[in-house]
């Protein structure tokens, strides 16, 4: 495998990675509440969530993130790599309704689906 089609598929791993970062995380915010910009309140509050495991497997997904689109850029133009870096948009998205079960909504659809088309298009241009 050459280094773009590589390059390629690590974005396209770092993109699934990221994806399951945010709805992990989003998914403990959801169950320990807003989060309180007070010290009082925002101590208690981290220390909760740095207890939750769940909240260490969504930062290990975000750490697995970066380190794969360091290697990934690596390989590949920047150029090529950050639109695809935008696939995160649908796939979190997609997730967040079929995860947290969030409001579907067409126009989120549609600009989602101009992401995809955005992509497309950047990727066949590039040799």
């Amino acid at each position: 495998m050459d280094n773009r089609a590589v390059g390629i598929v690590l974005i396209l791993v770092a993109v699934v990675s990221l994806t399951a970062a945010q709805i992990v995380i989003k998914s403990r915010l959801t169950q320990h509440g807003v989060v309180p910009f007070s010290f009082e309140r925002g101590w208690p509050y981290l220390l909760g969530l740095l207890a939750d495991w769940r909240v260490w497997i969504g930062g290990l997904c975000l750490v697995v993130s970066s380190l794969l689109w360091y290697a990934a850029i690596s390989r590949i133009p920047l150029s090529l790599g950050f639109p695809f870096a935008a696939l995160s948009y649908p796939l979190v998205f997609a997730s967040s309704i079929i995860f947290l079960h969030e409001r579907f909504g067409w126009q989120t659809l549609a600009g989602n689906g101009l992401i995809v088309v955005g992509v497309l298009l950047a990727a066949t241009q590039m040799p």
